[in-house]
């Protein structure tokens, strides 16, 4: 019995410990993917517009694995696993005064421990500019980390 009192003990624990780890760990992946997008800003740029053209201005999803090219690929693929081409307020989570939600593409990753995380890049005619949220509360973080381009974290939305 006092093993087994033990055992959740230690386990409890050991699951907090990882909770509270997530905020730094979330905040250097941010920091590697900025470090990322603006030293391969031309190629981002570049597979951003391949993606407009075979959407063919209509809303369009990707896998990762579908591109030809494998420049194009290993960029997708370095951003996120899922990629989303949105016209005319089609991005359903924000309201659009404190996210792009109009002309985005965006590039979407999941994680269990870090959550959702969306490279959003505007195409906009006329690109606003956002308020940056750099706090992680509530798993919510918005910045800005290049011309026209975003990093969004948020919870994994519950099933």
């Amino acid at each position: 019995m006092k093993c087994i009192l033990l055992s959740c003990f230690g386990l409890c624990i050991i699951l907090f410990i990882s909770s509270c780890a997530c905020v730094p760990l979330r905040k250097y992946n941010d920091k590697r993917l900025t470090r990322y997008i603006n030293r391969h800003l031309p190629a981002i740029q570049a597979l951003g517009d391949s993606l407009l053209v075979l959407a063919n201005n209509s809303n369009y999803e990707y896998p990762h694995d579908t591109l030809k090219s494998r420049q194009l690929k290993t960029a997708m693929s370095a951003l996120g696993y899922e990629t989303s081409v949105y016209y005319k307020q089609q991005y359903p989570y924000d309201p659009c005064d404190r996210v792009p939600c109009d002309s985005v593409i965006i590039f979407k990753q999941m994680s269990v421990l870090l959550g959702v995380r969306e490279v959003i890049y505007d195409f906009s005619a006329n690109p606003k500019s956002y308020a940056q949220d750099l706090h992680y509360r509530n798993f919510y973080s918005f910045r800005k980390v290049g011309p026209n381009i975003y990093i969004r974290r948020r919870p994994v939305p519950m099933m």
